[in-house]
């Protein structure tokens, strides 16, 4: 597990006492990743069972997967902050490692059978990335409805039942809009799967599937903040791919 995906994803639902052992850890990681899980709860004037539910609630298994994570993030190539190649590069190599680790086998046996598939964009980067993975899965046979503008989505989302699926490519996945679609089809049981930036949100909070890509902000941060959502392109691909070698070879 990456260290910095994990905290991004969880970091949200942590006590105020929890957010200040992580930024205590954050900032002191070479001296954390020599110290045994009773020495670091002593610097935390706290305990080890403490320290355990802490790496618990970030996602770890336990204290050793912990450390090692902590330990591989000393490792991360250092990008100087004028390399927006380097960090693109970093974009895509982050979002490769966390697909390596997903198991995408639910979702693509729910993306088989649905006697729906439905692909929703809530913005322009999302549209355009969304319409290449409507494609890829139209070429492998998986017939689906890429749909944007929240009035187009009302209209179909009426009939949509417990057998069909929806795709939904967020940033964020957290606006009202958002909100409100995601209420509608959990009323319905509709299963959704959600696709955000890594950073826990009421849509992959309240989705039956969860994927995350990772995003680099884009200067000038001081005018208009801005993402690059090169991550979300990679990781659809990447499902395109897994739905393409699921039917041709897993049957």
């Amino acid at each position: 597990m990456d260290f910095n995906q994990q905290i991004q994803l969880n970091y949200d639902g942590l006590s105020t006492s929890d957010k200040e052992m992580v930024q205590y850890i954050k900032k002191n990681r070479e001296e954390v990743i020599s110290l045994s899980i009773v020495d670091l709860g002593e610097r935390l004037l706290s305990s080890k069972s403490t320290v355990l539910r802490l790496v618990q609630k970030l996602g770890f298994r336990g204290y050793s997967d912990f450390k090692y994570s902590l330990e591989q993030s000393l490792h991360d190539t250092f990008i100087a902050p004028s390399d927006l190649t380097g960090e693109l590069k970093q974009e895509i190599l982050k979002t490769f490692q966390y697909a390596e680790q997903t198991n995408f086998q639910p979702l693509l046996d729910k993306l088989k059978t649905a006697s729906t598939v439905l692909i929703y964009a809530t913005g322009f980067s999302q549209n355009n990335y969304s319409k290449e993975f409507s494609n890829d899965l139209v070429l492998s046979g998986r017939p689906n409805y890429l749909v944007s503008g929240e009035s187009n989505f009302r209209l179909v989302a009426q009939n949509l039942t417990p057998k069909d699926l929806v795709i939904v490519t967020s940033l964020g996945g957290n606006t009202n809009h958002i909100r409100q679609i995601v209420t509608t089809l959990n009323y319905n049981e509709v299963p959704i799967c959600s696709v955000t930036k890594f950073k826990k949100s009421f849509l992959s909070e309240h989705a039956t599937f969860q994927l995350y890509y990772e995003t680099t902000e884009l200067p000038p941060k001081e005018v208009v903040p801005m993402e690059s959502m090169v991550g979300l392109n990679i990781i659809l691909s990447i499902l395109g791919r897994k739905y393409k070698e699921y039917i041709l070879f897993d049957e």
